[in-house]
């Protein structure tokens, strides 16, 4: 720069004036907690419960579509997301920390809880869960059938002993032909009633009995099948981990996503395998408080048969052709009641050990038997010492 020019005075540029600064408000005093007003939330609302059905739910959205055995291992990008999909449902979805506080009302029975939330889990799995949640709700109708038919029977076999000790000292006397004859086919009328009300007893039970151990052998058969398949898929998916190498033998990112989703969909398939375990376990726990309870109703309603039926029978008038032999009669029907009410609470009760042996769980895959955390970590430990032979082979040791 020369000396004239470092010597001219600077030529101020013209400058318009600024707008006008439009000053903030300043911000409202901040009250304290107790005065601030609560922001107004959204009122809060249940969470739909999945009903568990015997066939796959069917979506456009590909998470709860049925997942074909080829869609597992396919090298197809929206079949893999599609997987994916439902394996981020059990791994990213969080837990509901607080649940049933949508309202003031009694909360609900926590069973619900869990069976809702691996509903939403797992819907893959809901086929199977349908036909175990169906099951144990046709061993509670069942029972509930079978414990009505019992207080069925002894109120009829019960009604049966007043009448023919109605009878006897008036229609059977005047067939008989006497007063002791007539006694005598009362008291005979009464054992056979007895006797009809075992035999009718005695098979109803064995069809529900027979009825109980199809049913269980049905979704046990089910249950093999579905746990062998879980097992084979778990097996398959640890194995094509290394095997996959073959195919990537120069891209080890390609390997590495590969791998990552075939680690993700072992530990998936463990997780299924476990908590439909679980939801057996609950149900089949659903069906022994059930039971316990059905047997609670079974002890307050067969005495109270018992005694409305012996209230009924010490109003009946005796009959005046013989007041003694109808005493004598109603002294054995009491006798037979009695008989009859122990045999219907004590007799044909419910076989749980049946539902146990026809079930055979002990037949079943168990989630234990696929040892899912010494898999994953065995796959780690191999991955480590062959990262640590190639090192010292690169760098030629």
């Amino acid at each position: 720069m020369s000396q004239e020019d470092s010597q001219s005075p600077a030529i101020a540029p013209t400058m318009t004036p600024p707008p006008p600064v439009v000053e903030p408000e300043a911000p409202a005093a901040e009250q304290p907690h107790d005065l601030a007003e609560a922001p107004a939330e959204a009122p809060r609302t249940a969470p739909p419960t999945p009903t568990p059905s015997d066939t796959p739910a069917i979506s456009d959205e590909g998470v709860l579509r049925p997942i074909q055995e080829s869609d597992y291992f396919t090298l197809d990008d929206a079949a893999i997301a599609r997987i994916s999909g439902n394996i981020d449902l059990y791994f990213n979805q969080p837990l509901e920390i607080f649940p049933f506080w949508e309202n003031e009302k009694k909360p609900d029975r926590f069973h619900v809880l869990f069976s809702r939330q691996i509903e939403e889990r797992f819907p893959a799995d809901r086929d199977i869960r349908g036909r175990v949640h169906a099951y144990g709700r046709r061993i509670f109708r069942a029972l509930c059938v079978h414990v009505g038919i019992k207080r069925l029977t002894q109120a009829l076999a019960l009604i049966a002993f007043a009448v023919l000790a109605e009878m006897g000292p008036t229609l059977f006397a005047e067939w008989a032909g006497g007063q002791p004859a007539g006694l005598g086919l009362g008291v005979l009328a009464m054992l056979v009633t007895g006797g009809i009300f075992f035999g009718v007893s005695t098979i109803l039970f064995i069809q529900y009995r027979f009825r109980l151990e199809n049913d269980s052998y049905e979704l046990s058969r089910e249950i093999v099948q579905r746990t062998r398949e879980l097992q084979n898929l778990f097996t398959n998916a640890r194995a094509l981990s290394d095997q996959a190498e073959t195919t990537y033998q120069m891209d080890g990112k390609a390997w590495g996503q590969r791998a990552l989703y075939l680690t993700r969909l072992v530990m998936w398939i463990g997780a299924r395998m476990e908590y439909l375990e679980k939801f057996i376990q609950m149900e089949l726990w659903r069906v022994r408080r059930e039971r316990y309870w059905m047997r609670w109703f079974g002890r307050i309603t067969t005495p109270a048969v018992l005694l409305i039926w012996l209230i009924a029978f010490a109003l009946f008038p005796a009959p005046q052709a013989n007041e003694v032999g109808f005493r004598v009669l109603q002294l054995v029907a009491v006798v037979l009641a009695f008989g009859v009410s122990w045999l219907s609470y004590f007799r044909w009760q419910t076989p749980a050990n049946a539902i146990q042996d026809k079930l055979g769980a002990d037949g079943w895959v168990r989630y234990a038997s696929l040892d899912v955390d010494n898999t994953v970590g065995d796959q780690v430990r191999r991955d480590k010492e062959r990262l640590v032979e190639y090192r010292a082979l690169t760098r030629g040791r």
